[in-house]
């Protein structure tokens, strides 16, 4: 592990309690990477909703159950969560985290019944977080159907009924085409010239003179808060270059008009931010150093909207709303 996981002490003594104290430390540090590596998809998910801002507290359930045979009856959810729903009071709920690429979600009936029992002792509604291929979706339990013996959810379903937007804040923004940031390059001297096949290569001292955003119109735009400019971080821009005797013009720009999920963009601004291909989301639970610097998202894209780099915002409802939300 090339970061110490910020509860080491908590992985180590579960990697104990699972292979025995008498376990030799080859197989405990093993252990230890498996668990650092398996309880990503969690944190994942308590960071979306955190930074969604919706989210006034969440925490994983520690499921060490005591009797045994209470996991006969009950099955202890991944996390607990409390929010401010959006149009709405507070709302506290269980929630359950998966992640698959099929199409369907698909549980065994004990299982279903075990949740539910949970919930019930509880009295709280059990939610299923459900990750494929990069897209979370946020469902009621209530919201698998029965089928031949299992209880089933198509992936299209868990979309149109998802809370993700309701309950945590998510919400979906769609960039006009032609808003994008450029960067003027301006030719200081001729370093080299280098004959090749094609032609002649320059190789030239230049210094940034200008950074200036456009919009949908092809408005310059100078101020746009550093909170706006996040966007073209969250977006694959496509980049051209226009050159003339004194400059070197670096064009960076939205060439076609589509939608993005806020929850999406996260995963971006901080793989950006990172310098890394794939998210430390462990380390992100711990050190909210990159986090601070893209809260309030949600008010640089409306400062967008206001700037016309932003067509749409939408605040998504779902298609069946559940029943303790109503």
């Amino acid at each position: 592990m090339s970061n110490k996981p910020i509860d080491l002490e908590r992985l180590v003594h579960e990697s104990l309690e699972q292979l025995g104290w008498e376990a030799d430390a080859k197989k405990i540090a093993e252990r230890v990477q498996r668990l650092n590596i398996g309880l990503p998809l969690e944190d994942e998910f308590s960071i979306i909703c955190g930074w969604l801002g919706h989210c006034n507290l969440i925490h994983k359930l520690d499921q060490q159950q005591f009797p045994g045979s209470s996991k006969d009856t009950f099955q202890v959810p991944d996390l607990l969560a409390n929010f401010s729903i959006r149009d709405g009071g507070p709302c506290t709920v269980l929630i359950e985290v998966k992640s698959s690429k099929k199409n369907v979600m698909s549980f065994r009936p004990d299982y279903v019944s075990k949740l539910r029992a949970y919930g019930e002792l509880l009295g709280l509604p059990v939610l299923i977080a459900w990750k494929k291929m990069g897209i979370w979706s946020l469902v009621s339990l209530d919201a698998f159907s029965k089928a031949k013996k299992n209880y089933n959810l198509n992936f299209n379903d868990a979309m149109r009924n998802s809370l993700l937007s309701k309950i945590a804040g998510d919400f979906s923004y769609t960039p006009r085409e032609k808003s994008g940031v450029h960067i003027s390059f301006k030719k200081e001297k001729l370093v080299e010239t280098i004959e090749v096949d094609n032609g002649v290569q320059e190789k030239w001292h230049m210094v940034i003179d200008d950074v200036y955003f456009t919009n949908g119109d092809g408005d310059r735009l100078k101020e746009l808060s550093p909170i706006a400019q996040q966007l073209f971080h969250s977006w694959d821009l496509t980049t051209t270059e226009t050159h003339s005797d004194s400059h070197v013009l670096m064009h960076n720009v939205v060439e076609e008009q589509s939608s993005l999920f806020a929850h999406m963009a996260l995963t971006r601004l901080l793989s950006f931010h990172g310098r890394e291909d794939e998210v430390h989301w462990r380390h992100h639970l711990g050190e909210h150093s990159a986090l601070s610097n893209i809260q309030d998202y949600r008010k640089g894209i409306e400062e967008n909207l206001h700037a016309g780099i932003v067509r749409y915002i939408f605040d998504i409802e779902p298609a069946n709303m559940p029943i303790f939300l109503k």
